[in-house]
Order: structure tokens, then C-alpha cells, then sequence
């Protein structure tokens, strides 16, 4: 079975139709940072301070250390773990070649 990994932020996700809000409260000088930050971008306020705080919240989110699954997801991830795809051509060529770090004979 061969899975592909695709990232994706929920950020670029340009399909989706917004319609919630979020307000923040931020002092003048953070409100500043966030507008010559975002100026220099070229963006909006808005999607600047949008497109960080979703990538901050997937970054923490899968820097998780403990996860919680049902038994079904266990033994998916159990079977994924337990047949680790082939290594590619160029890979295993590479990995059958002496290492450049062992030491040469004079």
C-alpha cells in the first residue's frame, strides 16, 4: 500500500469560503509591527496575521508528543510502521557505495 503525504495549509486552502471572525486585542506598537510586516509582504493586515497564526497552529499541533487514537487508527498506524515503503533506486544505489567517511588508507 503506498500513501502520499500532501501538506497543505488550511491557509492556502483558497476553495474555502470565510466566514468566521476573530477579534485581538494588541497594543500600539504590536499593531504597528503588524502593519509594516505586512506592508513589506505585500498583503493585507489581515491575511498576514491570518496566514502566520495558522501556520504557528499547525507547527504546534503536530509538534504534539502524545496523540490519542481509536483502535482502528492504531492498527493503521501500527501497519504503516511495520512495512516502511522501499527505499528509491538512487537511494539504495547510494547507500551500497563505501562511505566517504571511513577512513582512506594513505
Amino acid at each position: 500500500m503506498t500513501r502520499q503525504v500532501v501538506h497543505q495549509t488550511l491557509y492556502s486552502n483558497r476553495m474555502a469560503s470565510k466566514t468566521e471572525r476573530l477579534n485581538l486585542r494588541l497594543t500600539p506598537d504590536q499593531d504597528a509591527l503588524l502593519r509594516k510586516a505586512s506592508e513589506v509582504r505585500g498583503e493585507s493586515v489581515s491575511d498576514y496575521v491570518l496566514r502566520h497564526a495558522v501556520m504557528a497552529a499547525e507547527s504546534d499541533i503536530a509538534d504534539r508528543r502524545v496523540f490519542f487514537v481509536n483502535d482502528e487508527q492504531f492498527e493503521e498506524i501500527q501497519a504503516m510502521l511495520s512495512s516502511p515503503p522501499p527505499a528509491p533506486d538512487r537511494l539504495a544505489e547510494l547507500l551500497k557505495k563505501p562511505s566517504i567517511l571511513k577512513s582512506r588508507e594513505a
